[in-house]
Order: C-alpha cells, then sequence, then structure tokens
C-alpha cells in the first residue's frame, strides 16, 4: 500500500518539475503572440490614418493642420497616442487637380515586454505612406 502512495507522489513532482522548464518558454511565445499582434493592429492603423489624412489634404481648401487634427483623431480613437510625425505635399490649395498628394505618417510603437523579448527593441518605427489625386 505504501508503494502505491509514492509512485503518485513522484509523478506529481515530475510534473512540476516539467513545469517549471516549459512555462519560460511558453510565456515568451505568448508575449510574442500579443506584441505582435499589437504592432500588427498599429500598422494597421496607421495605414488608414494616412489614408484619411490624403483624404483630407485632396481636397481644395484643406490645410496642413486640417490634415493632422485628421490624422490625430484617427490615431487617439484606435489607442494610439503620443508623438506622430506627418508630412504631406501638395495639399489644398497648393495643388492642381490630378497632382498626386502624398501623405506619410510615422509613429513609434512602445513595446510592453521591453527588453525581454529582445528582437523587438523598446519600440518599433512603424510608417506608411498613401498617394491620392489632388481632386
Amino acid at each position: 500500500m505504501m508503494l502505491i502512495h509514492k509512485k503518485q507522489t513522484a509523478r506529481r513532482g515530475q510534473a512540476v518539475v516539467e513545469l517549471a522548464l516549459i512555462l519560460p518558454i511558453l510565456m515568451l511565445i505568448l508575449m510574442g503572440i500579443v506584441e505582435f499582434g499589437r504592432i500588427f493592429m498599429a500598422h494597421q492603423t496607421i495605414a488608414n490614418a494616412a489614408r484619411e489624412g490624403a483624404r483630407t489634404a485632396v481636397l481644395p481648401t484643406s490645410t496642413m493642420s486640417d490634415v493632422s487634427a485628421t490624422i490625430s483623431a484617427y490615431m487617439t480613437a484606435a489607442g494610439l497616442t503620443g508623438s506622430t510625425n506627418t508630412t504631406a505635399t501638395n495639399v489644398g490649395a497648393s495643388g492642381t487637380s490630378g497632382d498626386p498628394t502624398t501623405v506619410t505618417v510615422s509613429y513609434d510603437l512602445p513595446i510592453l515586454t521591453g527588453t525581454i523579448i529582445p528582437v523587438f527593441g523598446p519600440s518599433v518605427s512603424l510608417a506608411r505612406t498613401t498617394v491620392m489625386r489632388h481632386e
């Protein structure tokens, strides 16, 4: 009867050791998946913000401050706050009908995991450019 009890205790101890060996690897993989998802979401948000900024920039009455406000509002609504760098060419009255209007949005996304996953670094620089024809 004592022999059965010792086998069960040894098996429980073995499971604890296996969990202690595998858990850090699984947590690292899980954190990498979460970070990749955040980066992908931010990349799509920046692409949409650049598109919305370009839609504002092609209007004949728009100004660079209108474009920046549109992009800032879109980024804030998506939860991406912080410094956003926006550049644009042929905004509003400076472009003629048919000219390409280019809007570039760049953003530094801070990484949640910090230096635990050294591949990402402390932040990831993301940038998207959208080109539309001026109205």
